[in-house]
């Protein structure tokens, strides 16, 4: 009893002495990362130096289609295809049809009135088929349409094995004002008019072989290279020299692309007044073929015999027209 006295005399007396400071605890496990906090205020510049160039960017994505630009050409070259078919050529790449018509040679005009057109011109591809477009004028009057003036116009080429083609023109006069009219413009070549900003060269081989183009310069493609049946995609024919009509030959230049028809088709005209129009036999000159000598054939008795004596051409153009790029206005 007197022990246990003694042990509730010890709890009941006030705190003890603190001790001293133990040993440092080991390292706890890493707390969660806490929330970012919010940006602070832009800071003063630095004082360094500027670091060096950096590497070059991959190319950005195309950008729209700017506005297309304005170009003029003052000095352009007008030029105009024949296809000798009813269906009119067609202007090269690049270049830009002005018109399409009828195929006009020449007027035909009572006493010395003769009046050739250069098929190569812009002139000899009439809009529209209006053969009686001729007037005469002097002092007191003008005389229109007379009916012994006559236009020409350059006829349709026939197939060359057609053996019978003349035989199967038609004889008798055509009449304009009725259902003969569209008779006779499926027997009048078509023609379209072209600008151009460069020129082209024909070069004629003087023998029936088709020749090559000079040297820094390629072949022309063929103005028929879109109408069906026809085969050649390059422009090579025939070397074309004149018409003759009443002893008054009528012709182009030799050195113009017109020069050379795409078809050898030597006699066949139409001869239109203002009434009437009529498919003629006339004469036509060509350039020969001056290694042969024709003097040795009696008779030539269908026109695709007398092809072979004919001399052959091409129509060229610098490779540099290929490249040009062009604005569609």
């Amino acid at each position: 009893h007197r022990v246990r006295e003694a042990v509730v005399s010890t709890q009941s007396t006030g705190p003890g002495a603190k001790g001293e400071t133990g040993e440092r605890g080991n390292t706890g496990a890493r707390g969660i990362a806490g929330i970012k906090g919010v940006q602070g205020p832009q800071g003063l510049p630095g004082a360094g130096v500027q670091g060096a160039k950096g590497q070059k960017g991959s190319a950005g994505k195309p950008g729209i289609p700017g506005d297309a630009a304005q170009t003029i050409q003052l000095n352009p070259y007008i030029v105009a295809f024949h296809s000798q078919k009813n269906v009119a050529p067609k202007c090269f790449d690049g270049m830009t049809e002005l018109w399409t018509g009828y195929s006009f040679m020449f007027v035909d005009g009572a006493e010395a009135r003769k009046w050739g057109q250069n098929l190569g011109g812009a002139g000899s591809c009439v809009p529209d088929f209006y053969p009686g477009f001729l007037g005469i004028s002097d002092i007191d009057a003008v005389t229109y349409g007379a009916s012994v003036d006559k236009t020409v116009w350059i006829a349709t080429a026939p197939d060359k094995m057609d053996l019978n083609y003349q035989e199967s023109l038609p004889r008798r006069q055509l009449r304009l004002k009725s259902s003969d009219r569209a008779e006779i413009l499926s027997y009048i070549s078509r023609c379209a008019v072209c600008e151009s900003i460069f020129k082209m060269v024909v070069v004629h081989s003087m023998n029936n072989q088709v020749p090559d183009c000079p040297d820094g310069y390629v072949p022309a493609a063929s103005p028929n290279r879109m109408i069906a049946g026809t085969n050649s995609k390059e422009w090579t024919g025939y070397s074309y020299w004149a018409r003759e009509v009443n002893e008054y030959p009528l012709g182009v230049m030799t050195d113009d692309p017109a020069a050379c028809l795409l078809y050898y088709a030597p006699n066949t005209i139409v001869e239109c007044n203002t009434a009437t129009c009529a498919v003629r036999i006339k004469i036509s000159n060509w350039l020969i073929d001056v290694n042969q000598d024709v003097e040795q054939y009696s008779s030539l008795l269908y026109y695709h015999d007398a092809e072979k004596f004919v001399s052959r051409c091409r129509v060229c153009h610098r490779p540099e027209a290929t490249n040009i790029q062009y604005i569609n206005q």
